[in-house]
């Protein structure tokens, strides 16, 4: 099977998979070569493929943000140079956890962004109204972006925590 993943800065792209397991609202899919066609929305933002590399069974674990997938038997293209399962998913953003994952460093990440944050709610508040609204906009958008990176750093905490417990 073909597993690929992708975000606006990330491409991953792994092969000789042998199962994805995909948390979906209704429960966990696992998905295995020859799997019927799917499409769906990944809800708890949590992806694992196991691997079958010199016959090593490695898991990989994703923690994803507003991730959609897409299992086809028949590829994306209409001449696929890979025959067989591919399991596509693209996200917002997406994090890799593995053993050399240091909580400590997304823990710094999250903190600086946290802060980051806080300074643009301080500017939103000291806005004062003579300015345009155009600005007002431009200041709005940022502090959203914001907001959901911190919320997924806080996520990909409080994930990589529960799976090292």
């Amino acid at each position: 099977m073909l597993f690929l993943l992708s975000t606006p800065e990330y491409n991953k792209i792994q092969s000789n998979i042998t199962k994805v397991k995909v948390h979906l609202r209704n429960g966990i899919a696992e998905i295995l070569d020859q799997h019927q066609d799917l499409m769906g929305k990944v809800e708890n933002n949590l992806v694992e493929i196991e691997t079958n590399f010199e016959n090593k069974l490695e898991k990989l674990i994703y923690i994803l943000q507003d991730a959609v997938f897409i299992v086809s038997t028949k590829g994306l293209d209409k001449n696929p140079e890979f025959k067989g399962t591919g399991v596509y998913v693209y996200a917002r953003r997406v994090r890799e956890v593995n053993q050399v994952t240091s909580i400590d460093e997304i823990t710094k990440q999250y903190e600086q962004k946290n802060t980051e944050l806080e300074k643009e709610i301080a500017k939103l508040e000291n806005v004062l109204e003579e300015n345009t609204k155009k600005n007002n906009l431009v200041l709005n958008s940022k502090t959203l972006l914001l907001k959901e990176e911190v919320e997924f750093l806080k996520r990909a905490i409080g994930i990589i925590k529960e799976l090292r417990s």
